[in-house]
């Protein structure tokens, strides 16, 4: 019998080897190249520079973290109220669905250069863009899997004389929660992205600067090993939050269905 991919022991050494593939590229293009610390520092003085700035980066890593986490609970609260409401209604849904597509069309730079000009700068802007960039993936899955019903369920329904409010609790939010998640996992690597992104141009009325301030300053400083060891903890914060999101999917739905 050959080996399978979702065996948990593959699953795990999968990944290793990947990472382990990965770093020795790194070392094999560094050393072809003849590339200086200054363009591309080798992983082991990118881990260097994590242990010497482990004091600001942590403390960087702690803002972004609360400006991601603020923006990331408003955009899942706020987006599935909304595809509620969307979804009961054609009227909102034909009046207000364009426009939430058009706001996600706006760059993300020049999103946050709005917010700034409008909300000045400091923590609240940084979680509002990372709101914006995360509130319509779940809008979009959360009303996609809220109108994606089978006919015959919605006639069962019907056929008893459900309220509408009976319907969306009983057949459609309960339908529509893989998608949701689906929806969810994207704006939770989303909000860090949007979190970075805003404290690149926001940073902080208290003076604390996140992830993204920090890589300002250390590409200012010429310190290319810090400016990746941020970046490094920018991926594991991501990593973290869709971890947070699929462990409590895997909690919420059945076996069959948390994917």
């Amino acid at each position: 019998m050959s080996p399978r991919p979702d065996h948990p022991f593959w699953k795990g050494l999968l990944p290793a080897l990947a990472v382990g593939v990965l770093l020795a590229a790194w070392y094999a293009v560094k050393a072809a190249w003849q590339l200086h610390d200054f363009l591309l520092p080798a992983p082991h003085a990118v881990l260097l520079a994590l242990v010497r700035e482990a004091a600001v980066l942590a403390n960087a890593a702690w803002v972004t973290f609360a400006g991601a986490l603020l923006g990331f609970l408003g955009a899942i609260a706020l987006g599935f109220t909304l595809s509620l409401f969307l979804a009961l209604s054609r009227w909102l849904r034909y009046s207000l669905y364009p426009l939430v597509i058009f706001m996600q069309m706006i760059p993300i730079l020049a999103t946050a250069a709005i917010i700034v000009i409008l909300f000045d700068v400091g923590i609240h802007s940084v979680a509002l863009i990372a709101f914006l960039i995360g509130f319509f993936p779940v809008v979009a899955s959360t009303l996609h899997g809220l109108l994606s019903i089978p006919e015959e369920q919605i006639d069962l329904f019907r056929l008893y004389k459900a309220s509408r409010w009976q319907e969306l609790a009983l057949l459609r939010i309960p339908s529509a929660l893989p998608s949701f998640f689906t929806g969810a996992k994207i704006a939770a690597t989303l909000a860090v992205i949007g979190a970075v992104t805003g404290e690149i141009f926001a940073g902080s009325s208290a003076g604390a600067g996140g992830l993204g301030f920090r890589i300002l300053i250390y590409k200012a400083e010429l310190k290319t090993d810090a400016v990746y060891a941020a970046t490094l903890l920018c991926c594991l914060l991501g990593f973290a939050f869709v971890g947070v999101v699929v462990g409590i999917r895997k909690r919420v739905l059945p076996p069959d269905r948390a994917g």
